[in-house]
């Protein structure tokens, strides 16, 4: 995240919005058009016609995604702890063979 805070304008599911943030410009336009493009998604494979729900519903799915990747992240992330627990019992015993 940069220092100053950046407006851009972006529009999602049709309407406008003035987004103030230190996030750089164009990570925030593809952030908005994802929104967008999830938005756009639900109303197409669904009957709902509710804005609102509609952005609920994309909120819901993406924070599905989320919590996903986060649980995919810890997995990796103990595989990750576990091989480098190996890793310095070989060196150890590499060292201790050595001496």
């Amino acid at each position: 995240m940069g220092s100053s805070m950046e407006s851009v304008r972006v529009v999602i599911f049709g309407a406008e919005y003035q987004i103030k943030s230190d996030v750089n410009i164009e990570t925030i336009r593809q952030i908005a058009e994802f929104v967008d493009s999830r938005m756009a998604e639900i109303r197409q494979n669904t009957a709902i016609y509710d804005q609102l729900k509609i952005a609920v519903l994309s909120a819901l799915n993406i924070a599905g995604e989320l919590f996903e990747c986060k649980t995919k992240y810890e997995e990796s992330a103990n595989k990750i702890r576990e091989l480098q627990q190996t890793v310095e019992s070989l060196k150890q015993k590499i060292d201790s063979a050595l001496q």
